[in-house]
């Protein structure tokens, strides 16, 4: 591991946890005052999946395929990860609902491929 990717990761997580929380607070008329906690409690939680289950992957196609401008190869290993793991993490998270019944399952799904996809493809420099 090198310190592109723990900053790839890094991104990766800041932005699913804004994106998260702008959705989930989209159909709330109330904030409580306890959403600064609850910011940095959702992006412990997706800095840690991204880092166990994402990083062994990101490391693996940057040995494997080298090339990772945009690659369609990338994002589709991404994706196939990012749904195996909301298929283990959504039952304990949504109180075993049934992952495929909501549309918003399929949005995360994408999502959390995606910013990782991006942050990776992107020209991230990192100075130190």
């Amino acid at each position: 591991m090198n310190k592109r990717n723990l900053v790839i990761i890094t991104l990766a997580a800041v932005s699913i946890t804004f994106f998260y929380m702008i959705v989930e607070l989209s159909f709330k008329a109330d904030v409580s005052k306890g959403l600064i906690f609850a910011i940095f409690l959702v992006f412990a939680v997706f800095f840690a999946l991204y880092f166990i289950f994402a990083l062994p992957i990101l490391i693996y196609l940057q040995r494997k395929i080298g090339n990772r401008d945009y690659s369609l190869k990338y994002f589709v290993a991404f994706l196939g990860g990012s749904f195996l793991i909301h298929l283990m993490v959504n039952p304990v998270l949504n109180e075993y609902q049934a992952p495929f019944v909501t549309p918003l399952w399929y949005v995360y799904v994408v999502s959390t491929a995606l910013f990782i996809w991006l942050w990776d493809s992107a020209k991230v420099k990192v100075f130190a």
